[in-house]
């Protein structure tokens, strides 16, 4: 039902954890999968383990905060299969070992515009990219990996990631509105509590915030990568052509602010 077979995707982020499930769903469905991470050691072991499953998926490491780096990244994937039809933009976590998780008062301003520049212009600029190609042949699909943050506070010490997240939701409403009769949708999915970044949260400092309980989450476990995977599978299907513009909550029933 949600074949994609002959699509070609990019994944950013997909080197770990939640980027690495949504690879791993697309290709199983079907899709050529541009494995893209900061770290290239990363994205190739995830575009290995891909192929070494039968399934077909290509390495493409580089910084999404970078244009020049996007555009040239976006333009081998296009010239080496001929088009994007499925953007993915899962990066959003900082990656660079000097931002914890903490209270905004005790944040340090000078470091502030990694969140905004990975989860708000790293977005941008992949969509940007990779958009007029979707337009030309009247199918796209953009999906923007999200968060419960993006749409009420949690006393998790991410204001700032929250930030980024609500800043890129309202950019895609906006876009979807712009391309609406263009064939090419644009939809986020909106995480809650996750088995990789619980696991981290769990582990922070002494000082830090932390986040709510896994009491918190009514369906009483964590998220699977596999989950936020299957669910970027439908979006990225011919089925899904009538969603756009759309924020879907996964997150177990946790309820979430409008």
């Amino acid at each position: 039902m949600f074949d994609l077979d002959g699509r070609v995707a990019i994944v950013t982020g997909a080197g770990q954890s939640v980027g690495r499930g949504i690879a791993a769903a697309l290709a199983s469905a079907g899709a050529v999968v541009a494995v893209n991470d900061l770290h290239a050691e990363r994205a190739e072991a995830v575009a290995e383990e891909i192929t070494a499953g039968g399934d077909r998926a290509v390495a493409a490491p580089f910084d999404v905060t970078r244009l020049d780096e996007v555009r040239g990244g976006v333009s081998k994937v296009q010239q080496r299969f001929g088009r994007i039809d499925i953007l993915v933009n899962n990066a959003g976590r900082v990656d660079d070992g000097r931002t914890r998780l903490g209270r905004f008062r005790d944040s340090d301003p000078a470091l502030w515009h990694l969140w905004i520049d990975l989860n708000l212009y790293g977005s941008l600029y992949m969509i940007r990219s990779v958009l007029p190609g979707m337009v030309n042949r009247r199918f796209g699909r953009v999906i923007q990996i999200s968060s419960g943050s993006g749409s009420r506070g949690i006393p998790s010490g991410v204001a700032l990631y929250g930030a980024g997240k609500a800043a890129i939701e309202g950019a895609m409403r906006h876009i979807a509105i712009e391309e609406a009769q263009s064939g090419v949708t644009f939809n986020a999915i909106a995480l809650g509590l996750m088995a990789n970044t619980a696991t981290k949260w769990e582990k922070a400092s002494p000082g830090e915030v932390q986040p709510g309980t896994l009491a918190a989450v009514p369906i009483g476990r964590l998220g699977e990568p596999r989950e936020v995977g299957a669910c970027a599978v439908w979006l990225a299907s011919d089925l899904a052509g009538f969603t756009t513009g759309q924020v879907i909550h996964l997150n177990g029933g946790t309820v979430q602010g409008r």
